[in-house]
């Protein structure tokens, strides 16, 4: 379980089961959200040029204490998971630029068609990105981790910045009250404080 500031122990996703889902078809004109290795620990400088190209990202972050050359503490904003980056783009966008850098990949999908990349529905990263970035200190959970706190009933947020995100509630230790849980299955959760007054069961 991983705390973090609005943006390690995880598990590199490519080892991951993969995503299941209609969304997978590959048009190469559509823009979709394609989970991507940048490997190498370049997953910064991968987002600073997806950014400069103006191709809409997502990097889950978190802070590190380290140490500088000179010994002292500073705290940093490093990636959560290695390699792991979101991007939303048509397969015609990304193709130059994986031409360009051979340590920027697709993560393709275990047990689907070959070379099928893992492509992550709309609704479901929209609502990931909308709830991580809701919340000042956002807990993360790796897949392995999630079932350990036994998220519950679905349910559905009506009103506030989180107005119609869904997701699962849950219980998460250290937390003083219960949770919203968005899921990207296979690949990264995380739990962000609710108003229970606002909260729907489906």
């Amino acid at each position: 379980m991983t705390e973090s500031p609005n943006s390690n122990n995880h598990q590199n996703p490519t080892d991951r089961t993969s995503l299941s889902d209609s969304d997978s078809s590959l048009a190469a004109d559509s823009k979709k959200w394609y989970a991507m290795r940048s490997l190498f620990n370049t997953e910064l400088k991968t987002k600073r040029l997806l950014d400069a190209a103006s191709i809409e990202n997502f990097l889950p972050l978190e802070w590190k204490v380290r140490e500088d050359k000179a010994g002292r503490k500073i705290k940093q904003l490093t990636p959560l998971v290695s390699n792991l980056i979101f991007v939303h783009a048509s397969r015609d966008e990304l193709l130059p630029l994986m031409d360009d850098n051979s340590k920027f990949q697709h993560i393709y999908r275990r047990g689907g068609s070959q070379h099928e990349p893992i492509v992550v529905p709309e609704r479901q990263m929209s609502d990931f990105i909308r709830a991580v970035k809701s919340s000042d200190r956002p807990i993360y959970l790796s897949p392995s981790e999630l079932p350990a706190f036994k998220p519950g009933q679905r349910i559905s947020i009506m009103g506030g910045t989180l107005d119609g995100v869904e997701g699962r509630i849950a219980k998460i230790r250290g937390a003083r009250s219960r949770r919203l849980v968005v899921e990207i299955p296979g690949l990264l959760a995380a739990a962000v404080e609710i108003d229970p007054a606002l909260v729907r069961f489906m």
